[in-house]
């Protein structure tokens, strides 16, 4: 059965779609990141730059089974690959973790940039970041490989 629209259905249709499709477009200012970069107390520990990443020690981020790690700060890589993080209202940090029986997260630590990872117990997973706004996604990081270890002193 063919249903004719009527003009005002039609136009707010319309009109509601490219409100909805433009609320992020020009005249929005959205922040560009082509990458991420993790660092705990002032050191690179993870970094991701457009489809590379880099661990500054191994293949992983590694965290002792039972504990946690120190704060970990989250900032992200611009178009010209000058970190920043947002100040701009509005924007978040979240987060995704491939298999929470290995991994845990507190977020925020001492602010929206920040985080703690605690080991649950021994084993690989993912996590991957998202710089959150309006409802989606600005910029999504690949998923960087965390290794939960026995500890050291055990």
């Amino acid at each position: 059965m063919i249903r004719k629209l009527s003009f005002p259905t039609l136009f707010f249709t319309l009109f509601g779609s490219l409100l909805f499709l433009g609320a992020c477009g020009s005249g929005h200012d959205h922040y560009s990141a082509i990458g991420v970069v993790l660092s705990e107390d002032g050191q690179m520990i993870a970094a991701q730059e457009q489809e590379n990443i880099t661990y500054a020690e191994g293949d992983a981020i590694s965290v002792p089974v039972g504990s946690s790690t120190g704060t970990i700060t989250v900032e992200f890589l611009g178009d010209d690959g000058t970190p920043f993080t947002p100040e701009r209202s509005g924007y978040s940090l979240r987060h995704t973790i491939g298999n929470t029986d290995v991994l845990d997260i507190t977020h925020p630590a001492v602010d929206e940039w920040s985080f703690r990872l605690t080991g649950n117990r021994v084993g690989t997973t993912t996590i991957e970041f998202d710089l959150w706004h309006g409802g989606h996604s600005d910029f999504s990081s690949r998923a960087f490989q965390v290794r939960v270890e026995e500890s050291e002193n055990d």
